[in-house]
């Protein structure tokens, strides 16, 4: 059944978003946990556990496929520099955010050596960023 253009467009977002949480939930089970920078996501579960729940998220994925079918909603492609290049630019604004002078919010002045290295890493950060941005475009 076709939908109204108002209510594609919201259900795809939803479906959109559900897909993405799904593929990373996947990639943790999968690969058992994930290293980060200041958060490492340790995996507790057994082995059957980890299995059964790739197993419902495979039956969730069918579940989606299933309601973009029956509600005629669209496949729109998106090309990768532009799901890149939003990323990229997610990071620059949280790289922004992470001067000292941006935090002065919370109450608290930065040390003086301490501000003036958090400002060279932030720099080190979204010189990075450009760099990546310039190879997307």
């Amino acid at each position: 059944m076709k939908l109204h253009e108002y209510h594609a467009r919201s259900l795809e977002a939803t479906l959109s978003r559900a897909d993405e949480a799904i593929h990373r939930m996947e990639r943790l089970l999968t690969n058992a946990g994930q290293d980060g920078a200041v958060r490492k996501i340790e995996n507790t579960l057994s082995k059957e556990s980890r299995e059964a729940l790739l197993g419902q998220l495979r039956a969730l994925q069918v579940i989606l496929a299933a309601m973009a079918e029956s509600f005629s909603l669209e496949a729109h492609p998106l090309d990768i520099r532009r799901v890149l290049d939003a990323e990229l630019s997610t990071l620059w604004v949280l790289f922004e955010d992470c001067r000292p002078v941006r935090m002065k919010g919370y109450g608290q002045k930065f040390p003086t050596e301490a501000s003036a290295a958090l400002e060279e890493t932030v720099e080190k950060l979204l010189a990075q960023v450009v760099t990546m941005r310039e190879r997307v475009d």
